[in-house]
């Protein structure tokens, strides 16, 4: 063994007679530390009566120095003590041959080490191989006589074996049930990534560790809190930066009670398309040009994103009506605004105004003076029947298109679409493409001033659920760039408004028998909210809160 550690010592270029000093960051985790403290104190303590001190490497060979500990001043605080950095010590050979070990004075490659005893003892997770922490002992040999190595040893691998022990057996039932559950899944997708969470704690294989790059965890997490909402498994596309255009699956894994966990599973997806090849996150999808329209006022780089332009594009080259479907403030005005752009003749007209019947009749006498128009209709499912079935035959006998903007697809739109022989197009939620949000935020950043969104900021937003999609996300970056008081945008600066939209969950009994009770009036009423609150005998105003209270827990209607 120490044959092993020299030669890879003298490999890494290591000088006998100079300390090179290399100073890496490290960490061991907070679980760990506060587990190991009592044991290692007590292990102090009968180190420092002869003379020598414990310490606390991370497992990436890097001195930790927790305010438990005595500060022992020889190697300062990230003092690496790998080989490659500094030649055979306790912890390096330790992390190297992954197994506890001793080294004898003369047995040190370095000669300012040689006058010590070094013992070093892995932690380990219990449920797996990584390592949490190393625990080294140093002891002086003028002070240990007679010293046994090997009992010594012993001793230590007894400290870190306590120390283990305590960490299995507090770890709680619900994380020892997502940590089963993330091995086996580990086992059988060996080739793929694979994130496990609950919300508080993840875990990750190496391959997740590897490929998943920038904002691709809180992307897979955040996709994850909606399947720990409704306990129901997603699969679905996504533009990731780290392996590109991806098929995520994710499956709920119960951790008792109400409470779910999370097992993503990542892998990556063959390219459908020759336009996908450049649209890697690392390069603007749809390079913008000056004459289009689309990549003027929309941004993204999700699939989910690519499809909607291209079917856009699709309706603007045949000059055809369309209809947008989507959640309130997904974008829908933006994409109408773009596609009736393009058009000669265009009459925008809005299903809740008052007196959109009126104004109905306008509109029809002035397509009929002078067509061919577009009808641009916004929130065009909250039309009256009398109102919707005119506009369908009004289109059937004129020479005029419509753009339908609507949140769901009532038989009044239905048959406004059918009449005009509408492509529809699907504006996806913010929560079904997170990988937008970060060029969304972004770009809304830019367009306040000159001030930046710090990584960790990206990361929160990209968490969060947005039941307000595009227009809510907007109002949140604005108003925390205007808060913030250096030239990064941080997460203390984000408006207390936002750590709402992290308060999700299961939902309680009374409230999952609500939205069984609404998804159903909803779907028999074939989407149109009167017909639905009048089946469920309550307001209009009161189903319209009510759907959006369940929309912001991350619940789909």
């Amino acid at each position: 063994m120490v044959a092993r550690s020299w030669w890879r010592s003298r490999a890494a270029g290591v000088d006998g007679s100079r300390d090179r000093g290399i100073i890496d960051e490290g960490h061991v985790d907070e679980r760990t530390l506060g587990i190991a403290e009592r044991y290692l104190r007590e292990l102090d303590a009968v180190a420092e009566d002869i003379g020598g001190y414990v310490s606390l490497t991370s497992p990436s060979g890097s001195l930790v120095k927790p305010g438990f500990l005595r500060d022992e001043v020889e190697f300062p605080s990230g003092y690496s003590l790998l080989e490659s950095s500094c030649g055979s010590s306790g912890e390096g050979v330790a992390l190297e041959e992954g197994r506890a070990v001793w080294l004898s004075p003369e047995e040190h490659f370095r000669e300012d080490m040689r006058g010590n005893w070094c013992f070093a003892s892995l932690v380990r997770d219990p449920f797996h191989e990584r390592v949490r922490a190393v625990v080294g002992l140093t002891l002086p040999n003028a002070r240990v006589q007679g010293l046994d190595p090997s009992s010594t040893l012993l001793m230590l691998e007894g400290v870190t074996a306590r120390i283990e022990r305590e960490i299995e057996h507090c770890m709680s039932s619900r994380e020892r049930a997502l940590l089963k559950e993330y091995m086996m899944v580990s086992r059988r997708r060996s080739k793929a990534a694979v994130v496990a969470t609950n919300g508080k704690h993840s875990f990750m294989n190496g391959i997740a560790t590897s490929q998943l790059e920038g904002t691709d965890l809180s992307i897979v997490t955040g996709y994850a809190k909606s399947v720990m909402s409704s306990g129901r498994p997603v699969s679905f596309e996504a533009m990731l930066t780290g392996p590109g255009p991806s098929v995520v699956d994710i499956t709920a894994v119960e951790l008792g009670g109400s409470a779910f966990g999370a097992v993503a599973v990542v892998r990556p997806r063959a390219l459908s398309h020759p336009a996908e090849l450049d649209s890697t996150p690392s390069t603007r999808v749809l390079a913008p040009a000056p004459t289009d329209p689309l990549t003027e006022r929309l941004q993204g780089q999700s699939i989910a994103f690519q499809r909607t332009v291209s079917s856009a594009r699709m309706a603007m080259e045949s000059d055809r009506s369309v209809l947008i479907v989507g959640e309130p403030g997904a974008g829908k005005k933006r994409l109408a605004d773009a596609i009736s752009s393009v058009r000669q003749s265009v009459v925008p007209l809005d299903g809740r105004d008052p007196a959109a019947g009126v104004r109905m009749e306008e509109a029809r006498h002035a397509v009929a003076a002078r067509p061919p128009q577009t009808f641009v209709i916004a929130h065009a499912d909250e039309l009256s029947s009398v109102d919707a079935r005119d506009v369908a035959a009004q289109i059937r006998i004129g020479n005029c298109s419509v753009i339908l903007t609507v949140e769901s697809v009532t038989e009044g739109v239905r048959a406004m679409a059918d009449a005009s022989g509408a492509l529809e197009i699907r504006v996806a939620s913010l929560r079904r493409r997170r990988e937008d949000i970060p060029l969304l935020a972004t770009a809304i950043a830019a367009e306040i001033g000159t001030r930046r969104l710090s990584r960790r900021l990206v990361a929160s937003l990209t968490k969060a659920d947005w039941p307000g999609n595009v227009t809510q996300l907007q109002q949140i970056v604005s108003d925390a760039a205007k808060q913030a008081e250096g030239i990064e945008v941080e997460d203390h600066d984000l408006p207390a408004s936002f750590h709402h939209l992290l308060t999700g969950g299961r939902l309680s009994r009374l409230e999952d028998a609500e939205l069984a009770e609404i998804r159903g009036a909803l779907r028999e009423a074939a989407g149109n909210r009167r017909l639905a609150a009048e089946s469920l005998e309550i307001g209009r105003s009161t189903l319209y809160r009510r759907m959006d209270y369940f929309r912001s827990r991350g619940f789909d209607l």
